[in-house]
């Protein structure tokens, strides 16, 4: 009885046996391993990444301490506040033009018609109203925020800036007496002349506040 309960003992065994041999050879326990081994690769990879963030948080970190990214975000403000009123000249000076009415009763008939230079220089004046522009000063506070300091330089722009925007207004006012007929061409150039001297000026001085 105990030899026959070896031998049954043996026999299962040999069959969990070749069970198993028949599992491995068609790749079962491969799975799992894989299925680890992908586990593993998986969190590798997921560090990778995390120091990757890291690495870019220190670039960005790095590029905005280094002082190089507010003045060039300073110049950009006051660059673009310069082009702003020059592209408010440009506006006004094609509005105008070269149209002189020869007496008030010729511009006030003018005046009537919408489609007029005389018209569109009226509402020109009421917006976007550059007699009242003063925009460059919000410019040159973010300029100066950006920028992280103090500088003589951006108060001289600033002084600049109100001198030109000054200029405008003249001209703007010249322009309005040149279509009334009350002052001569040579007065409007004269005027145009002046701001474009201003704006160049200006322009000029940004290198200088971000220096």
């Amino acid at each position: 009885m105990g030899q026959r309960q070896g031998l049954l003992i043996l026999s299962g065994l040999a069959v969990v046996m070749v069970l198993l041999a028949l599992a491995s050879s068609c790749g079962a326990f491969d799975d799992e391993a894989g299925s680890a081994g992908d586990g593993g690769r998986t969190t590798t990879n997921a560090d990778q990444a995390a120091g990757g963030a890291d690495g870019a948080a220190g670039d960005a970190g790095g590029s905005g301490a280094d002082g190089l990214k507010g003045s060039a975000k300073a110049s950009k403000l006051l660059l673009d506040s310069v082009q702003h009123y020059t592209d408010l000249f440009a506006t006004g000076q094609k509005i105008v033009g070269t149209t002189r009415y020869p007496d008030p009763v010729a511009y006030s008939k003018a005046y009537a018609d919408p489609a007029s230079p005389a018209a569109a220089l009226a509402k020109f004046r009421i917006s976007p109203n550059p007699e009242a522009d003063t925009t460059y000063l919000a410019a040159a506070e973010r300029a100066r925020q950006a920028y992280g300091k103090h500088s003589s330089a951006l108060n001289q722009w600033s002084r600049d800036m109100e001198t030109m925007k000054e200029d405008l207004g003249s001209w703007v006012a010249t322009a309005a007496q040149y279509q009334q007929g009350a002052v001569a061409q040579a007065d409007l150039d004269a005027a145009a002349a002046t701001v474009t001297k201003d704006l160049a000026t200006v322009k000029g001085e940004v290198a200088a506040v971000v220096g």
